[in-house]
């Protein structure tokens, strides 16, 4: 199937531009497996922009990091041969957003700008704080399980994942900060501890873009779990509720009468019980916080108003939920790229239910994609009352490895789909 490549004014063209299409929003969702990678084309005064937004995997569908970020670069390139993306966004850094970024075809592309949290900046002296204890603890986490056995714990190997996330990506972060082929240094948002802050940006002129987060507190970084009343779906299990009192599987009148555990002591087995619970918690803590300083941006062009909320879990969305002008803006969205893969702890009830595209252009109707492919490890994503609450809104989505047929959505058939807007 032809691969439609996303046009952009270049005043350094080898030839000459063809009519102008009508100006229309276009979002392409590459089909990464587990993870993200979107391209964006927006109408602004200047002509259409290119806007990239992450780029990574952790668990491959029909092609590999690699094969897919080729196809992105091929579909920003222009008749001069010369790739160019005008805005390129990392929304955070964990591995499933960013991987793609080792591909050494990036060193050629031509970046206008490039956003990021602004936990990512190496100047920040708050930044380096939390980077450093982030750190600390992973290495703990990491040391933890490769150590187990001598520490008399049973943890799930997917801890270590959660530490290697803190502590890797390094390749992939030098390129996001200086490897594309004009040395253009990165932005990092929000400057000030608001709740809603404007990007100005020469580049996306006629264009608002608004960042709801990540926002500066700590509390509101390591805050990975809704209350119950902000879950799709109440009652939902949550494995690892982040608590970190002592857990004790055999309380003081507990004994061995059958003698079936020669080595029986109820105290050490109190002990590791209460560790093991200490390094979920971690864990979870140290999950969250990354996912947490995702940015969360709200693209405004003419009437529409296009949501990327990243990976952001509870901790940012408190603070959104309970700020009026944010709130806003929310009504107004009709674009939503939902949240950390449809995941349970990313996208509150209330925000679903009763906030977004509640006041927009089109009757309450939001337009919605879903980056993911289903992934052993989190066996809950996507969360189907998050599904079930999409299809009773009666709102067109789709699902990178699962497409069906929606209005509006175009599909090159294993590489991306696309929403035209306009």
């Amino acid at each position: 199937m032809a691969k439609p490549k996303i046009p952009r004014a270049s005043a350094k063209s080898a030839e000459p531009a063809a009519a102008p299409r009508p100006a229309n929003i276009r979002i392409r969702m590459y089909n990464v497996g587990f993870g993200d990678c979107f391209l964006l084309q927006i109408p602004t005064d200047a002509g259409p922009k290119r806007i990239v937004i992450d780029c990574g995997s952790l668990k491959n569908k029909h092609y590999n990091i690699k094969q897919i970020s080729d196809q992105l670069i091929t579909d920003v390139t222009d008749p001069d041969g010369v790739p160019r993306v005008d805005v390129l966004v990392m929304s955070h850094r964990h591995a499933d957003h960013i991987s793609g970024f080792t591909n050494e075809r990036w060193a050629r592309v031509e970046v206008g700008e490039i956003w990021m949290p602004w936990i990512e900046s190496p100047t920040d002296p708050e930044a380096k704080k939390l980077w450093k204890k982030q750190k600390e603890r992973a290495k703990a986490l990491q040391f933890a399980v490769e150590r187990q056995a001598d520490l008399g714990l049973d943890l799930d190997p997917l801890l270590a994942d959660v530490a290697a996330a803190a502590l890797s990506n390094e390749d992939c972060l030098a390129v996001l900060h200086g490897g594309f082929a004009k040395k253009v240094k990165p932005k990092f948002y929000p400057k000030e501890d608001k709740v809603v802050e404007k990007i100005d940006s020469d580049i996306l002129a006629g264009v608002d873009v608004f960042v709801l987060g990540p926002p500066r507190t700590r509390g509101a970084l390591n805050q990975a779990d809704p209350p119950t009343n902000q879950i799709l779906l109440d009652g939902f299990n949550i494995d690892i509720d982040g608590s970190r009192e002592k857990v004790r599987p055999f309380g003081e009148d507990w004994e061995d009468e059958g003698h079936f555990w020669p080595n029986f002591d109820p105290d050490a087995i109190n002990v590791a019980a209460s560790q093991k619970r200490l390094y979920e918690a971690i864990a979870a803590e140290l999950d969250a916080e990354i996912n947490n300083t995702s940015l969360i941006l709200i693209f405004k062009v003419g009437d529409e108003y296009l949501l990327f909320p990243g990976d952001a879990q509870w901790g940012p969305w408190e603070r959104v939920l309970a700020d009026e002008e944010a709130l806003d803006l929310l009504r107004r969205v009709t674009f939503l790229k939902v949240g950390h893969h449809a995941s349970h702890n990313a996208t509150p009830a209330t925000m679903l239910r009763d906030v977004v595209g509640k006041e927009n252009k089109r009757g309450g109707q939001v337009k919605a994609m879903i980056s993911m492919t289903p992934y052993s490890r989190w066996k809950g994503i996507p969360h189907h009352a998050l599904i079930e609450e999409l299809t009773e809104r009666n709102d067109p989505f789709v699902i990178s490895d699962s497409p069906s047929p929606v209005a509006g959505v175009t599909q090159n058939e294993l590489y991306w789909l696309e929403f035209e807007i306009g």
